[in-house]
């Protein structure tokens, strides 16, 4: 009998067994595919996998939460505080959330470094205007420290909120791991008219001066929505707006299921266009992944090409590590691609970036501009027959001179917080205001003979700020999530 005529809340799939998976890349792929596909409460199927002499029985994912049941949760008498047990202590990741409102849960991406999907779902759980409301009232009149801006509206992501498939059999029955790749499903609300009306409510509640958005925006959504990124340019980016390309080329953003960068450079034109007419000086910021399954040390190269081209230079760079559940990271350690059927003899293979060097240059081309990594950058590009990047001339990605007392350390040796101050500033033709409103002091390239030196410092640079830091590959502003 077909498998199609099993009724599927009465049927289960076993998946190879721990033994099999551990010892064989090629069915923990195939178990990996299985389990992501298993992903919808409407049509996912219990899984079981033999473990030693037991059967570890895994439940299909739970219906999604009502908004009102999601409100209650949030509407739980939350101290809003640490723990008393910490004392006085500084705790980063309460100052980083102390003053932002979740308001939805889940995600529809499916970017395959994240596993946002198998922890909240791909069904948007969104709360309900008076819920959050009623939160940032909260914050204003219990948490310490409140000055009268809100950090972030967001969640997994900014501007999920209230977007569902148009119909609730279809959502049922989907079995695709993306609403939005490789293009967005045509069945998928792309109306944003429910955020823009509750960014418009929170504004003009008393005592709160600013609402910012920090969470990263998913543009190829926003594109579909002229009016949301109007609304969210002229009064919710504090000079800087974090989105997640990830990358530029085709063969990594394809395993990773991102849209292309056509998407991020019309969103780029919609996003100067708001910022001129609104008359603020504002700027993208992108984060990008080194060394994910599928890249090649080429598309390093042009990623490296792009980010001169546009002027951005990163200091704090993210290359790729696997993470349980996540799909990248079976593409990592099987070398073959879930997203499509698993076979021994056949199949897509996926080549990842292991070897400490190789992780090295891949995190360099990002930092090209360090003089750290110029050796190491020079010599590869020698190798792959690119010599003629290697140069003096601004159409040249590395110089032919290394300063003195430079080129020993390289991408992966620099000191970071258990050996000494490591810097995590990106400038994009300039450097970020501090506090005070002044800007940090940065020493200039002094020429001496046909070398430049770093002994002496000039004045501080004025140029406008344009800065990004990197975070973790899942996702974009705080990066609690996926893009």
């Amino acid at each position: 009998m077909r498998a199609d005529f099993h009724p599927r809340a009465k049927t289960v799939i076993r998946l190879p067994g721990y033994e099999q998976v551990r010892n064989d890349p090629v069915l923990y792929a195939h178990a990996s595919r299985l389990l992501h596909l298993e992903t919808n409460p409407g049509n996912a199927r219990a899984l079981v996998q033999r473990h030693g002499d037991r059967d570890l029985w895994l439940n299909p994912p739970p219906i999604p939460l009502t908004t009102p049941e999601l409100d209650a949760v949030f509407g739980l008498p939350y101290a809003r505080v640490p723990h008393p047990s910490y004392g006085g202590a500084r705790i980063p990741a309460y100052e980083m959330i102390r003053f932002s409102v979740n308001i939805m849960r889940g995600c529809f991406g499916g970017c395959t470094f994240c596993s946002i999907t198998e922890h909240e779902g791909r069904i948007i759980q969104s709360r309900s205007e008076a819920s959050i409301l009623r939160e940032i009232e909260d914050i204003r009149d219990r948490t310490p420290g409140f000055t009268g801006v809100i950090s972030d509206l967001g969640g997994p992501t900014a501007n999920m909120y209230r977007l569902a498939c148009k119909s609730r059999e279809i959502e049922r029955s989907c079995r695709k791991l993306s609403c939005v790749y490789p293009d967005i499903c045509s069945n998928l609300n792309t109306d944003h008219s429910s955020l823009v009306r509750l960014y418009r409510k929170a504004r003009e509640l008393p005592g709160v001066k600013k609402i910012l958005i920090a969470s990263g925006v998913r543009y190829d959504l926003a594109l579909r929505d002229p009016a949301y990124v109007r609304e969210l340019v002229t009064h919710h980016v504090g000079g800087y707006l974090k989105i997640a390309p990830e990358h530029t080329e085709t063969g990594p953003l394809a395993r990773m299921m991102k849209p292309g960068i056509g998407a991020y450079d019309k969103f780029k034109e919609l996003f100067e266009k708001y910022s001129k007419e609104a008359g603020k000086e504002q700027y993208l910021i992108p984060y990008f992944i080194a060394a994910h399954p599928g890249t090649s040390d080429e598309d390093m190269l042009n990623l490296a090409l792009w980010l001169k081209r546009n002027g951005f230079r990163a200091d704090q760079v993210q290359a790729f590590l696997p993470s349980p559940m996540a799909l990248a990271t079976a593409m990592y350690h099987s070398g073959r691609n879930p997203l499509h059927g698993i076979h021994r003899d056949r199949g897509e293979i996926v080549t990842s970036p292991k070897g400490l060097k190789q992780r090295r240059l891949h995190k360099a081309f990002l930092r090209y501009h360090d003089p750290e990594n110029w050796p190491l950058l020079r010599e590869a590009l020698r190798r792959m027959g690119r010599a003629d990047l290697i140069g003096n001339g601004k159409r040249h990605l590395i110089p032919l001179w290394q300063p003195p007392g430079t080129g020993f350390g390289g991408e992966g040796a620099r000191t970071g917080r258990k050996h000494g101050p490591q810097t995590f500033l990106t400038r994009h033709t300039g450097l970020p205001p501090q506090s005070d409103s002044s800007k940090p002091f940065i020493p200039s390239l002094k020429k001496v003979g046909n070398r430049r030196d770093f002994s002496k410092p000039a004045a501080p640079d004025r140029r406008p700020a344009r800065t990004f830091t990197q975070g973790s590959p899942c996702g974009a502003g705080k990066r609690r999530g996926g893009r």
